[in-house]
């Protein structure tokens, strides 16, 4: 065989190399999407959770954590992962602990108030001032107040040293969707 030909089969062979480590990737990637998106076997929301967003599936509140698997494919290998720092505390499972005094745990209605005033807890209560309402702790409660006759104090947040977040696994393959990778990589090499 002249070096041409070599040198052709050779970039022909490489080249669907590189397609077939993309295609996995694209595989791969929207499997695990789709262990999010089913949340099959995943513990329920919480009282809390669902008294603060409504009803809804776990891990699907904005899409976000889904949106973010993504895939890096090279000559012989597929890395598919994600960017989000809180990924592995959802998919295995785990206690957060409050760094300095509190977690600021929202209360039902608090979600219309980060929209109208930002979504971290100094940004809530600042906007609420500002709006003229009181704002004070009961226990172990943030309340705030409109400042108005016969206006009632209203949660905002509760205060936790720590929560316990659920294992809630969508990091993996199943066998058959494995095989499906593996039929994938075979039809594509032959």
């Amino acid at each position: 065989m002249s070096g041409n030909v070599r040198t052709v089969l050779d970039g022909l062979r490489d080249a669907l190399q590189g397609i077939t480590m993309n295609r996995i990737g694209v595989m791969a990637q929207e499997m695990i999407r789709n262990h999010i998106y089913r949340g099959n076997g995943f513990a329920p929301l919480s009282p809390a959770t669902t008294a603060y967003r409504g009803n809804g599936k776990p891990l699907m509140d904005t899409g976000s954590l889904r949106d973010s698997i993504t895939f890096e494919a090279g000559k012989d290998t597929v890395s598919v992962g994600t960017v989000r720092k809180d990924a592995p505390l959802h998919n295995n499972g785990g206690v957060i602990t409050a760094r300095k005094s509190w977690l600021y745990i929202p209360a039902a209605g608090t979600r219309r108030l980060q929209r109208r005033y930002g979504y971290k807890p100094g940004e809530v209560l600042a906007g609420l001032k500002a709006d003229g309402c009181s704002v004070f702790r009961i226990g172990r409660t943030v309340c705030y107040k409109r400042n108005r006759r016969g206006a009632e104090p209203r949660t905002v947040y509760y205060l936790k040293k720590s929560v316990e977040i659920p294992k809630r696994e969508f990091f993996y393959l199943t066998d058959k969707e494995a095989d499906l990778i593996l039929k994938e990589l075979g039809s594509e090499i032959l």
